[in-house]
């Protein structure tokens, strides 16, 4: 598969995901307010255009996408670099908050947490969600637009998807350092196990967090949530770029400790370089249209004009 399917199946993605949001919401509520079925059924929804792709094309799915044995030392190591990362995404995070809400305490405004019990919460943020969406951005994508071109292309395209896939501003910016950083696991071991680790890693840790301040007082939670504001969030802004400076050196001497153990030394360096040979065209319209779309939701124009749309009909 090269970019130019890609590219298409990441158009019908978009448009089958929007499609299956309004139909939800307007249809369904249920579902739409449910945090479990709700990420599912959009997960499923995610990956089923990109798998069908994959096997048009008449790919080996787990060697296309990289699922690869790695040593168990990679493994322990890669918790480290996980958090060693987190600095970085939570500056990220924190820094989006000066122009647009923390989209995680308006999700479980939106949702109905009720008696969701842990396992269920775990299930679908810290195993469903990062399987599904290393399959189809770190997998797919991302090997389908470095058969076309060269990696740090790939890298920057894939990650761009995964960022915009969240289809809200706050997420997008601390997703798309995720989705960088997880193509450099990707290559530092050879396999798509790594990323889904610290994929699974950061939503699980969060899905811990999640789960025992709902269960002290859910309003402490979303307080807290919102508490990011006017001066403190300088502060915190502030402190968190002091810690990213600390740590961010250190993860990339994690990733490279990685490579090494791993056998693969100087691939870092080469994912930044890009081979000089005649490659396919890796931005397409239907890619461009496919973030036009993602970013007029984000933004809220695609529902204003589809309300103009409703109030004409």
């Amino acid at each position: 598969m090269n970019s130019k399917k890609a590219n298409w199946a990441f158009l019908i993605t978009i448009i089958v995901f929007i499609a299956f949001s309004f139909t939800m919401t307007f249809f369904f509520p249920w579902v739409s307010e449910s945090l479990f079925w709700g990420n599912f059924l959009v997960e499923v929804v995610m990956i089923l255009p990109i798998l069908i792709f994959m096997i048009a094309s008449k790919e080996k799915l787990t060697v296309f996408l990289g699922f690869h044995r790695m040593k168990l030392g990679s493994i322990f190591m890669i918790v480290l670099f996980t958090l060693l990362s987190m600095p970085l995404i939570t500056l990220l995070n924190v820094f989006s908050q000066i122009w647009v809400d923390n989209e995680v305490s308006l999700m479980i405004d939106s949702m109905d947490m009720g008696n969701l019990p842990f396992w269920l919460l775990y299930l679908s943020l810290g195993i469903i969600a990062p399987v599904f969406e290393e399959i189809i951005c770190r997998g797919a994508y991302y090997q389908s637009y470095k058969k076309s071109g060269g990696p740090f292309k790939a890298m920057m395209l894939s990650a761009i998807i995964f960022a915009v896939m969240h289809m809200n501003f706050n997420q997008a910016a601390y997703a798309f350092a995720i989705g960088i950083l997880a193509v450099l696991l990707v290559e530092a071991t050879g396999s798509l196990w790594s990323s889904v680790i610290y994929h699974g890693l950061i939503n699980g840790s969060q899905a811990v967090i999640m789960y025992v301040n709902l269960r002290a007082d859910s309003e402490i939670y979303k307080e807290s949530a919102s508490l990011i504001t006017g001066n403190f969030l300088i502060y915190a802004i502030g402190i968190y770029l002091v810690l990213t400076a600390v740590t961010l050196p250190l993860a990339w001497a994690a990733l490279v400790w990685i490579s090494q153990h791993e056998g693969r030394s100087g691939i870092l360096s080469y994912v930044w370089k890009e081979r000089k040979t005649k490659r396919d065209k890796m931005v397409t319209i239907p890619y461009i249209v496919a973030l036009i779309l993602c970013i007029s939701v984000m933004t809220g124009a695609f529902g204003w004009l589809l309300g103009k749309i409703f109030q004409i009909m």
